[in-house]
């Protein structure tokens, strides 16, 4: 929908991970959320972690942002997943929230 942004790799024509931001609507969003702050998603199939796929897009995705005038993006993952904790860090993401096993993260551009 409008304001999407997304970025997809590719290895031999097939697509092995994609990342993408979305500003919810207000009825979307939980009491965490921000709406005008646009929340990441990222996935990457299992045979392709590991080789930097996930941070290629990720630094795709927060150029593309910039670019598109995006202010801040955000992400929620479980503390128990410190591999894209790593990701998410290096690329500038902070922690402003903890819930749980779960924390929030953002990048302010």
């Amino acid at each position: 929908r409008a304001g999407d942004l997304g970025v997809i790799a590719e290895r031999d024509g097939q697509p092995i991970a994609a990342a993408w931001t979305r500003f919810f609507h207000d009825d979307e969003l939980s009491p965490i959320d921000d709406p005008g702050v646009a929340v990441l998603a990222i996935g990457v199939v299992e045979s392709e972690r590991g080789r930097r796929v996930g941070s290629m897009l990720m630094s795709q995705l927060v150029e593309l942002a910039r670019r598109a005038g995006v202010r801040a993006i955000s992400l929620t993952t479980g503390l128990f997943n410190e591999t894209a904790l790593r990701l998410y860090e290096a690329h500038g993401f902070t922690e402003v929230l903890r819930h749980g096993d779960g924390v929030q993260m953002r990048l302010d551009l």
